[in-house]
């Protein structure tokens, strides 16, 4: 069959997660069961959506569709099916031109969607900005623009679009005896002082005013100089001053500037306000996200 060259396809990713456990908690003939029929269930509303299943490997859908709309539209339809535990699902989206021949799909936009599936948690659908730009209606999304973000083979950071998941509508369904609800949860610790972002605060105001809930007293440090914010159970970081803020995860390399922008907190690390953590020793704001 000779390749066909396809000048624009929004090309969607999406994976199961927590397939591995299943397989283990539920013995190799039931999960191989699950996993079939959820599969034949997403390649139904990706063609419901108007979509073309490319291919289904493993536990996961590679699916095209005309538009960015049209694809995000089905991996939110995917996301809303009612899932057991331990499943859940990821989805990565990326547009532009590809080349297919049968059921092979070649080119750096699907290279990219798959990345964008990679960076996606549980339940998140995570788009290029690329891709978020050609949506017809933005406002329509609640997406979260988070620049800079590493992407395995790819030269430079690329900006992405996050639809985070919305635990308030949960589709997800847990035995009567799992009824327990967890959300999570971020320490800011500053010297003795600590403070708590969760479903009860969800946000903090960070600064040298009295009036910030984590108050820094440091030359470099604007009156309200950061906010840590709590959107959708995810962390962010929006810096709002003029020498900018250092984000190191534990285990990074280098810290990430961010200045007058948003990043996206996770794991474990540190923030420092108006210098490189290096020369902040006494000034570093420690933050520990988690599970309450």
């Amino acid at each position: 069959m000779p390749i066909e060259r396809l000048p624009h396809r929004a090309v969607l990713f999406a994976d199961i997660t927590g397939s591995s456990r299943l397989f283990v908690e539920a013995g190799d003939d039931r999960a191989r069961e699950v996993v079939a029929a959820t599969l034949a269930s997403w390649s139904q509303l990706v063609a419901a959506h108007g979509g073309q299943v490319v291919q289904l490997r493993g536990d996961g859908l590679l699916g095209t569709f005309a538009s960015t709309d049209a694809a995000l539209t089905a991996a939110v339809a995917l996301r809303e099916l009612p899932y057991r535990e331990p499943l859940s699902m990821h989805a990565g989206i990326h547009a532009g031109p590809v080349q297919q021949e049968a059921d092979q799909l070649y080119g750096d936009v699907v290279n990219i969607a798959a990345r964008m599936a990679d960076i996606a948690k549980r339940f998140e659908i995570v788009l290029t900005q690329s891709a978020g730009e050609q949506l017809s209606q933005p406002g329509r999304w609640n997406l979260r623009l988070i620049k800079h973000v590493p992407v395995k083979g790819q030269a430079q950071p690329m900006n992405i679009c996050l639809l985070a998941y919305d635990e308030a509508h949960s589709t997800v369904y847990r035995p009567p005896d799992q009824t327990r609800t967890f959300h999570t949860r971020l320490e800011l610790r500053y010297g003795a002082r600590m403070f708590v972002v969760d479903a009860d605060a969800t946000h903090c105001l960070i600064g040298r005013d009295a009036d910030c809930a984590m108050q820094v007293d440091h030359e470099l440090v604007s009156r309200r100089h950061a906010s840590v914010e709590r959107v959708s159970g995810q962390f962010f970081l929006h810096d709002h001053s003029t020498n900018g803020s250092y984000v190191a995860g534990d285990g990074d390399a280098r810290p990430a500037l961010v200045q007058r922008e948003v990043i996206q907190l996770k794991g474990t690390g540190v923030i420092s306000l108006g210098v490189e953590p290096r020369h902040n020793a006494d000034h570093l704001i420690r933050f520990a996200i988690g599970m309450a």
